[in-house]
């Protein structure tokens, strides 16, 4: 069974989303201040989910093949299954073009 995406992910792909890269940072702060931090479990879960993955700027996966750009960081980033979960819980966002 895959894991929920419980409101505390969902900020997290929603903050992704807005980002110029999709990165998901480690942390981030509410509107109401409060700071949030992404936990191992939550990244495993985003992962099972297929909403976030470690990609490079090319949007390649992390071992999956990739001759020519093998050197290029890998960063946790959030996916196009990831910005289509964001948008169906957004559905105000659903014709907004996301980065």
């Amino acid at each position: 069974m895959a894991p929920p995406l419980t409101p505390k992910r969902l900020a997290f792909l929603r903050r992704a989303a807005d980002h110029p890269k999709g990165s998901i940072l480690p942390m981030l702060v509410t509107d109401a201040g409060v700071a949030m931090f992404l936990r191992g479990a939550d990244e495993t879960a985003l992962k099972e989910l297929g909403y976030a993955d470690s990609i490079d700027d090319c949007g390649h996966v992390q071992g999956s093949p990739d001759h020519e750009h093998r050197s290029h960081p890998h960063l946790f980033r959030i996916t196009d299954a990831g910005r289509q979960a964001v948008q169906a819980a957004d559905p105000a966002t659903s014709g907004k073009e996301m980065p």
